[in-house]
């Protein structure tokens, strides 16, 4: 009898220990394929799946909810906010049933971002809030607790970021630098501190402290190892790219802003479309209006794929039960963001026919005499560099039939438009007219849009070629 129970206690411990082996194996999966997200998600996506079932048949918590925090991370890689949602939600119920303190914190801040990019920014503060009191009870001594207590500060620098309020934003990033002064582990200390120097970095970029900001971007480019997180340094490229805009280098600014886009991976759509609208500029202040034109479609991209992700979550918001107030609250906000919707739609189809339109006039210019010659246009040009009142007087002369031709097509055409008119009759390019008026390309562009529409110039007419014949 004696020998058989300690048969059957050798059993059970052997079982139990193999059973702890395959729980700490499938917590090691689940670490390792987090890691490798940003390079393959759909990939990671289905492990994830196969995890969470695997863990749930051994009865394996961590493993469990580490698999759904990938599913989380990998729906805010698709911009996918109904999924998010209902991953940290998810999250925090199953945290909570295994009474995983650190667990349910991290699910507090993805419930955060859900309600952010969502566009309920009060639900979002609320959660942050209440995250961070749980956030407080974890063990200060635990290296992985001080992390997320300064992934907590750099979110509440997020939600200042959201709100521009940039004074706060900053001093919730060096909370957050506080914080790391906590860490004992000197290893682990090493691998936070770039991402704080990077922080720090974007917080001086919005406070227009560039001198600032390319400091502390350098010097977390340079504490990284090679295979440290890719969003640290698109985050470090992008400040750099900046930096060198604004000093006047638009070479060297592209070259940074190139390596970020080349990295793009775990990155929030408001990352993204910054780097678009920054690399625009750059383009715009290098008088490149193709290739600005180009990203400033992909930032308007991102815009309408971001409204229309919010449309739907706040209709599946709608679904859960609500009252009162907040359903009302929730209604009026799916309306202001299908408008928005609406409205950014517009813009991108209007960006996209300028660019049509811009194309089209240098293919014309190209295969045809670019400008009239002879002394007149001399004149005519030397008038317009100087600002000169005499500019039309001179033109009328000089093309004596041409205002009144267009005048008998649209009588409401204002002065001003008659002038910009007599521009383009001149064959000047959108970059010409630009310099020589004192405006944007893309105004500009703008305009030739609004006179082909006053004129009732065809679709597939160049706008050039139009009036070549006029």
């Amino acid at each position: 009898m004696k020998y058989l129970f300690s048969v059957l206690l050798l059993f059970s411990v052997t079982i139990s220990f193999a059973q702890y082996n395959e729980q700490k194996s499938l917590l090691k999966e689940a670490n390792d394929a987090l890691t490798l997200l940003p390079t393959d998600p759909e990939k990671v996506y289905e492990e994830a799946k196969i995890i969470e079932t695997r863990a749930q048949e051994i009865k394996a918590g961590e493993g469990e909810l580490k698999a759904i925090q990938i599913q989380y991370e990998y729906y805010k890689i698709k911009n996918d906010f109904i999924h998010m949602m209902e991953s940290s939600k998810k999250l925090f119920v199953k945290a909570t049933k295994y009474n995983a303190l650190y667990y349910q914190v991290v699910a507090k801040r993805y419930l955060f971002e859900s309600y952010l990019f969502t566009d309920l920014p009060e639900k979002a503060f609320n959660e942050l809030q209440e995250g961070m009191e749980l956030a407080n009870k974890l063990d200060k001594k635990d290296a992985l607790s001080t992390e997320e207590r300064f992934n907590y500060y750099i979110t509440y620098s997020n939600f200042y970021l959201f709100n521009e309020d940039f004074k706060n934003q900053l001093k919730y990033i060096k909370l957050g630098g506080t914080e790391l002064q906590n860490l004992v582990d000197s290893d682990y200390k090493k691998r936070v501190l770039p991402i704080h120097y990077s922080n720090l970095a974007s917080s001086f970029m919005t406070n227009k402290e560039m001198d600032s900001a390319r400091f502390y971007a350098s010097l977390s480019q340079k504490l990284l190892k090679v295979d440290d997180s890719h969003g640290v340094k698109f985050n470090n490229w992008m400040v750099l790219g900046k930096a060198e805009m604004n000093s006047g280098d638009f070479k060297e600014a592209l070259g940074y802003l190139r390596e970020a886009e080349g990295i793009i991976g775990q990155e929030n759509h408001l990352n993204i479309e910054l780097l678009f609208n920054i690399i625009a500029e750059v383009y715009e202040k290098m008088e490149e209006e193709n290739l600005a034109s180009a990203y400033r479609k992909k930032e308007d991209s991102i815009k309408l794929i971001i409204t229309q992700s919010q449309n739907k979550s706040l209709h599946n918001l709608l679904k859960e039960k609500k009252e009162g107030v907040t359903s009302w609250y929730l209604y009026i906000l799916i309306i202001s963001i299908f408008i928005l919707t609406v409205i950014i739609f517009r813009v991108v189809r209007k960006n996209r026919l300028l660019a049509e339109q811009e194309n089209r006039s240098t293919q014309f210019l190209e295969e045809f005499a670019k400008n009239p010659s002879g002394e007149d246009f001399s004149k005519l040009l030397n008038l317009l560099k100087e600002n000169d009142p005499a500019f039309m007087a001179y033109f009328e002369k000089s093309f004596p039939h041409f205002i009144d031709r267009l005048l008998d097509i649209n009588l409401d055409l204002s002065t001003s438009d008659l002038e910009f008119c007599a521009l383009l009759k001149l064959k000047l390019t959108t970059k010409e007219i630009a310099q020589y008026k004192f405006r944007a390309p893309q105004t500009i562009s703008n305009k030739k849009y609004i006179i082909k529409n006053k004129l009732g110039i065809p679709k597939d007419i160049d706008i050039y070629e139009w009036f070549d014949k006029i």
